[in-house]
């Protein structure tokens, strides 16, 4: 399994052929993988064409549920959603984080392995703001 999705190696490629995908880190893995989970989760399902299921669900449409079932739905398919759409991340937990809970912004970590190297454990800090953009940072 390649380090880099798709893109991100054709646009590393040198003209001289001094490229060499085996050969990358996984701190250049780790920073691919965080750019592809600020895209998949700032995506909303139904919106892309690659596939109907991948983004995350509207957040602003919970009006019929408890805000307890609502993060737990919104774990769930945090979850589903990388496990799918990130295959270089296994065991991946979502939880959901109450600090500033009185704000419209949702917290959630996120952490899982590389697949490629199973001793590196990663955590990212997800912010979902009200208008539904996704920030995602390195922990």
């Amino acid at each position: 399994m390649f380090k880099e999705r798709l893109l991100e190696r054709v646009a590393n490629m040198d003209t001289d052929g001094s490229y060499r995908p085996d050969a990358l880190s996984a701190d250049i893995e780790l920073q691919s993988i965080l750019k592809y989970i600020q895209n998949i989760l700032s995506t909303k399902q139904g919106s892309a064409v690659i596939s109907y299921d991948f983004g995350i669900p509207d957040i602003t449409n919970f009006h019929d549920k408890s805000y307890g079932e609502y993060t737990r739905e919104m774990e769930n398919s945090l979850i589903n959603t990388i496990l799918k759409f990130e295959p270089r991340l296994e065991n991946v937990k979502v939880i959901y984080d109450k600090k500033d809970e009185k704000t419209t912004m949702m917290h959630f970590k996120i952490e899982a392995q590389l697949k490629n190297y199973k001793n590196i454990d990663v955590v990212f800090q997800t912010t979902i703001n009200p208008d539904g953009k996704v920030v995602v940072n390195e922990e």
